[in-house]
């Protein structure tokens, strides 16, 4: 177990099989009705996306770069530069590959540095993960209810390279699911499902506090808690997928 989630109502999940099954039945209505999605929404949206711009990136050219490699995941919590100092002193090998959770991008590319791919709902800085994608980085685009309108507006520029699309509902043909609900524990499922060796985690905080990365604009109260709550689904997802016996680790300076 990589998080202390025993209190947590997704706790009981943690050790089901690994399968879209157990996601399709278990995991998303649970997190539908903690977080009051409508997953026929989730569906819509994936429809009129997936109709005009199916993934062109297949999924045996994602697992041929992510087997047997150590990925490390990259997320935007407020410790975010300490870690990523941890893993440049202590870590880094060239053969490593980087995953971006969203936001995560905008710190990289400041660094200089393009990851092979980005997991992105869009709500972090689109334009740096446009560069980055021009640069060479894979974007997997996340398409739900509550950012059609950014996926719609970003999309035909993003189809003009390399891409997959991703959902949290059943997947529709050129489409993924790869269970994970935020774009941080994505990042993991993907990796596990993908055969990675291993999996670090960078900038993993899950504190009270929201990264200066993971939004463009201040959250107000209201979506600041809901952000808490999501927080509290994705540690129980991590777990999920160390429970299948991937070695996943935290990088912490």
């Amino acid at each position: 177990m990589i998080f202390d989630t025993v209190k947590s109502s997704f706790h009981d999940l943690e050790k089901l099989k690994f399968s879209l099954q157990i996601w399709n039945e278990h995991w998303y209505p649970k997190i539908c009705e903690f977080l009051d999605i409508d997953d026929y929404e989730d569906l819509k949206s994936l429809q009129q996306i997936i109709q005009f711009h199916p993934s062109n990136y297949s999924e045996i050219k994602l697992r041929n770069m992510l087997e047997e490699k150590l990925v490390y995941a990259i997320a935007p919590g407020i410790h975010l530069e300490e870690d990523f100092s941890e893993y440049l002193e202590n870590h880094a090998k060239a053969s490593d590959i980087l995953i971006s959770a969203d936001g995560a991008t905008s710190f990289l590319i400041s660094q200089g540095i393009i990851p092979n791919f980005i997991v992105t709902d869009l709500d972090g800085a689109i334009g740096d993960q446009l560069t980055a994608q021009l640069k060479g980085s894979i974007p997997i685009v996340h398409v739900h209810g509550d950012n059609l309108d950014a996926v719609k507006a970003n999309i035909a520029q993003i189809s003009k390279g390399s891409f997959i699309i991703s959902t949290q509902t059943t997947p529709l043909p050129g489409s993924f699911n790869f269970f994970g609900f935020t774009d941080g524990d994505r990042i993991i499922c993907l990796s596990t499902l993908m055969s990675a060796s291993k999996i670090g985690l960078i900038g993993f905080d899950f504190g009270t506090k929201i990264g200066k990365y993971s939004k463009i604009s201040e959250l107000n109260k209201e979506a600041k808690e809901r952000k808490l709550k999501k927080f509290i689904i994705a540690k129980s997802i991590i777990n999920w997928c160390s429970n299948t016996g991937q070695d996943i680790f935290l990088v912490k300076k």
